[in-house]
C-alpha cells in the first residue's frame, strides 16, 4: 500500500471517529434529559399528580435546555412563519411552549422508571440531525417508542429538532394541523393561534 493511501485511510478513519463521537453526545444529551425525567417527575409522582403548576415548572427545567421552542415553532408554522409579524412568532411560540408542556406533562407520570431504555445509535442518515431511540413502557403495560432526532448548534449542544412518537411524526403532523387552521380561519394568523392553542389543550 502506497504512502499516500495509508494516510488517506488514516485522515478517513480520524474523521469518522469524530463523527461518531459527536453522535454520541447527541445520545448522551438524551440520556440526560431521560435520568431527569426518572428523578425529578416520576420520583415524585404522587406529589406532582396533585399540582399541574409544579409539574410544568419541572418539565420546563427539564426540557428548555434542549428545545428551541422559536425554532420548533419556525417549523410548525412553515410558509406562514415569514408572514407573521415578530409578536405573532413570539405569541406562537410561548402559546406552543406553554400548552405542550401543560397538555403532554402528564404522560411522563405514567411512565414506568423501570422500563426506560435509550438504545445504541443506529445506521444515520446524511445531515445534521441524530436519531435517537428510546424505548418506554407505560404503566398499564403498553410500549412507547420515542425518536429524538437531535441537531448540532456547536459548543457541545444538542437540541431537541423533532420527535417521533410510534411512528407519528409530531413535527410534520403539527405542521399540517397549523396549515388547515390557518385556511379553515382565512389566513389570519391570530385566529389561527388561538384555534391551535385550543386544539392542543384539548389533547390533554
Amino acid at each position: 500500500m502506497s504512502r499516500v493511501m495509508k494516510v488517506i485511510m488514516m485522515v478517513g478513519a480520524l474523521i469518522s471517529s469524530s463523527v461518531w463521537a459527536d453522535q454520541e453526545a447527541a445520545r448522551d444529551t438524551v440520556i440526560g434529559v431521560v435520568d431527569s425525567f426518572r428523578t425529578e417527575i416520576i420520583a415524585d409522582k404522587s406529589e406532582l399528580a396533585n399540582n399541574a403548576p409544579l409539574l410544568a415548572q419541572r418539565i420546563d427545567k427539564i426540557l428548555t435546555p434542549v428545545i428551541d421552542f422559536d425554532d420548533f415553532s419556525k417549523k410548525v408554522m412553515g410558509k406562514y412563519y415569514r408572514r407573521a409579524t415578530p409578536d405573532q412568532r413570539v405569541r406562537f411560540a410561548t402559546v406552543t411552549k406553554d400548552t405542550l408542556l401543560k397538555t403532554y406533562g402528564g404522560s411522563l407520570l405514567e411512565l414506568d422508571p423501570d422500563k426506560i431504555k435509550v438504545l445504541p445509535l443506529g445506521p444515520q442518515r446524511e445531515g445534521r440531525e441524530v436519531k435517537v431511540d428510546v424505548d418506554f413502557t407505560m404503566g398499564d403495560g403498553s410500549p412507547l417508542n420515542l425518536s429524538f432526532f437531535m441537531e448540532d448548534y456547536g459548543n457541545d449542544s444538542w437540541k431537541l429538532s423533532n420527535v417521533v412518537i410510534n411512528n407519528i411524526n409530531f413535527g410534520l403532523t403539527f405542521r399540517k394541523q397549523f396549515s388547515v387552521m390557518m385556511q379553515q380561519n382565512h389566513n389570519k394568523i391570530d385566529a389561527a393561534i388561538d384555534a391551535w392553542k385550543q386544539s392542543l389543550e384539548k389533547k390533554s
